[in-house]
């Protein structure tokens, strides 16, 4: 008997609270409409942190020309909580989360993330990732390399992210730094079960962690494989150079190739040449075996 796809919700964090949200929000639509998803889904738009009823009024009268399903949460929740919340109540398998600055680059997103997330043992997959180990953190940040599924755009299933965040608290921002990067991150979460992540690429293409400096998707090169981008990976493409190095060198370290680097400048000669370390191995002392035993020669470059 074929057994039916798992439906997917889309959720979109539309805050009322942050600094030019309404051009966020355009720009988000702008691209929503533009590229295909690829397969069906159900968006959601959370609204949150609106001053008045006016504001929010006006929010939903600019989502007016999408289908849609309106979501309002209180506003004592920051954008990952809120993402929580939504899913214990609805009802959809898998739930794509969107924060506010998301901007879709590509054809077939969705359907691309979905196709990754459905390979064998892997229950999470996003459109950026990053070996930094924040150090707003302080004492609670892993080890440099750290690598995490950045939570601006990723996919997982939605009662593993209700059932994982039910017991975190999100009052704020720092909680969902905690979330995305921290000891008991998403990620780490979800490896410490034995499953895998996968970052994906706008080639379709999914990375587990020791191809991500290689990927071409966020803080590298050009970034000409991203797949969705937001304020982060805009602002990288804006830098000049060496503040573009440097943010390349924080997010990656010695693991990113030296051409990755030259060509984020225009100018000729050289920079300096990193010395490579095996990924393998200090990924491995970092979060395990798991991490880069077996899904490697499936996905890996």
């Amino acid at each position: 008997m074929t057994s039916l796809p798992p439906t997917i919700a889309v959720a979109f964090l539309a805050r009322g609270e942050d600094a030019a949200c309404y051009s966020a929000w355009e720009r988000f639509l702008n691209s929503y409409r533009q590229h295909c998803p690829g397969v069906d889904h159900s968006l959601y738009v959370i609204f949150t942190g609106f001053a008045n009823a006016r504001a929010l009024d006006e929010a939903k009268r600019l989502f007016g020309g999408v289908r849609y399903q309106p979501v309002l949460l209180r506003d004592d929740r920051c954008g990952i909580g809120a993402c929580i919340e939504l899913a214990s109540r609805i009802h959809e398998d898998l739930i794509c989360v969107l924060d506010t600055p998301s901007e879709i680059l590509a054809d077939d997103w969705l359907r691309k993330l979905a196709v990754n997330l459905a390979l064998p043992n892997v229950a999470l997959v996003g459109a950026t990732g990053s070996y930094e180990s924040p150090s707003q953190l302080k004492q609670s940040s892993p080890m440099f390399p750290n690598p995490h599924i950045r939570l601006n755009a990723f996919m997982t299933d939605r009662e593993a992210l209700r059932s994982i965040g039910s017991n975190q608290v999100f009052a704020e921002p720092l909680d969902a730094l905690h979330f995305e990067s921290g000891r008991q991150s998403l990620t780490r979460q979800i490896l410490a079960m034995g499953r895998d992540i996968l970052l994906v690429g706008r080639n379709g293409r999914g990375y587990s962690p020791m191809w991500w400096p290689t990927s071409d998707t966020s803080f590298q090169g050009t970034q000409s494989n991203l797949l969705v981008a937001d304020d982060q990976t805009r602002g990288f493409a804006a830098l000049r150079w060496p503040a573009k190095r440097a943010v390349a060198l924080s997010a990656w370290g010695s693991y990113i190739r030296e051409e990755q680097l030259m060509v984020m400048t225009q100018r000729p000669g050289r920079f300096g040449v990193l010395g490579r370390k095996s990924p393998s191995r200090l990924l491995k002392m970092s979060l395990g075996n798991s991490v880069v035993n077996g899904v490697e020669s499936q996905h890996g470059r």
